[in-house]
């Protein structure tokens, strides 16, 4: 290539960071702090986010293991006035026929 052709072509980037005194380096550098401090404050800010949905999740479990204990205290009551009943009419149908008309 001639030298005319060379200085057609634009100047390569890492030369234009040399010739301004490293005036651009810098401000990469200072843009490239600035993100990873955002990005830092991001990742405790998810941080944080997380650590509240453990506690909604902890939270919510309880609650529902609460409620499902309740249900089951019910259930079981339930079942024994069942259990009640049907030991009542085994009696009562164990009674001879001569006691059934005299309740009668």
């Amino acid at each position: 290539m001639s030298p005319q052709q060379e200085s057609s072509f634009p100047p390569r980037m890492e030369y234009h960071h040399a010739r301004n005194g490293g005036e651009g380096m810098e401000k990469r550098l200072v843009k490239k702090e600035e993100i990873e401090k955002q990005l830092q404050e991001i990742v405790a800010l998810i941080e944080q986010v997380d650590a509240k949905m453990e506690k909604v999740i902890a939270d919510v479990i309880e609650e529902r293991y609460a409620q499902n204990q309740a249900q089951l205290g019910r259930l079981e009551g339930q079942i024994a006035g069942v259990e009640q009943r049907l030991e009542k009419e085994k009696q009562s149908a164990a009674l001879p026929l001569s006691s059934k008309l005299y309740f009668v």
